[in-house]
């Protein structure tokens, strides 16, 4: 027998100034918990987000001076919550890149497991929309995560915004137990109102799962994120969500419900080996 356990997905306007991050993440932090929450998401870059993506490397500290992560194991040990950090940006050990990197933090505020994201935002959406993420970012190079939270038969699978694009990880995610998708975002405002709700909802839709998705929002230093965090069922319906404001969004999710999701839609173990392409070359129509 499963039970209900209460997710938050968590809606922010991060900026470059980290106190004030922090300030925003422990209200938002609290607020969840208040709404019966113990599971809690916050979006990706929750601790600092800058115009020029190159100044990290010189702004960002390593991990174990981060106040962030600090704050966010005091916070889950006191309000007896897991806390998921969506992400932080850490400087690599070589102090050249930062790390794009997720942190699971138990109720007694140890941190379960770490993620480095894997894919970088590196895309030419033309008209002063080009991003170039691997010029701050250090790729990720560890194996996909899984992290079981025991007794309430929760298993997040771990993954962070440009991820969402890569169908394979989430397939490997879920066929290795994960139930709820973890996808925190800073979405950007061109391929957001296009991509975002839909991408979501398939990899909630191909494997079964729950998708949480904590998001940035709103404008700064005339950078602008697409906001709308949302929860999807397994099913792929959209059961709870925010617009382009700060705030807090709450779902029950039960495992019992993606047992059933995949039992009446079992793609997951219906998937064929296939063999190598073959292309055909039909002639031209001259």
């Amino acid at each position: 027998m499963t039970t209900a356990t209460r997710f938050a997905a968590v809606q922010m306007c991060s900026t470059a100034d980290v106190a004030s991050n922090n300030r925003a993440i422990e209200g938002f932090v609290r607020e969840a918990a208040g709404l019966g929450a113990t599971v809690v998401s916050l979006p990706e870059a929750a601790n600092i987000l800058l115009k020029d993506n190159i100044q990290y490397a010189g702004i960002c500290v390593a991990e174990d001076d981060d106040t962030t992560l600090a704050l966010c194991r005091r916070l889950a040990a006191e309000l007896r919550i897991w806390l998921h950090d969506g992400s932080l940006l850490i400087r690599t050990e070589d102090g050249t890149r930062i790390w794009n990197r997720t942190h699971v933090i138990s109720p007694t505020g140890e941190i379960v497991a770490r993620y480095d994201k894997l894919h970088t935002f590196d895309v030419k959406l033309g008209e002063g929309h080009d991003f170039r993420e691997s010029r701050a970012v250090q790729p990720g190079e560890g194996p996909p995560v899984v992290v079981d939270l025991g007794a309430s038969n929760v298993r997040l699978g771990l993954s962070i915004c440009y991820d969402v694009r890569f169908a394979a990880l989430f397939r490997v995610l879920a066929s290795a137990g994960a139930n709820v998708l973890m996808i925190p975002a800073s979405f950007s405002p061109v391929t957001g109102p296009a991509h975002w709700e839909t991408l979501l909802r398939a990899r909630a839709i191909e494997t079964g799962s729950y998708v949480v998705a904590a998001a940035q929002c709103g404008t700064r230093d005339g950078v602008q994120t697409h906001g709308h965090a949302m929860i999807v069922s397994p099913f792929g319906e959209v059961i709870s969500s925010l617009g382009e404001e700060p705030g807090v969004i709450v779902a029950d999710i039960d495992p019992a419900e993606v047992e059933e999701t995949r039992r009446r839609l079992p793609g997951l173990t219906q998937g064929r080996d296939l063999r190598p392409t073959m292309t055909v070359f039909a002639g031209s129509l001259s």
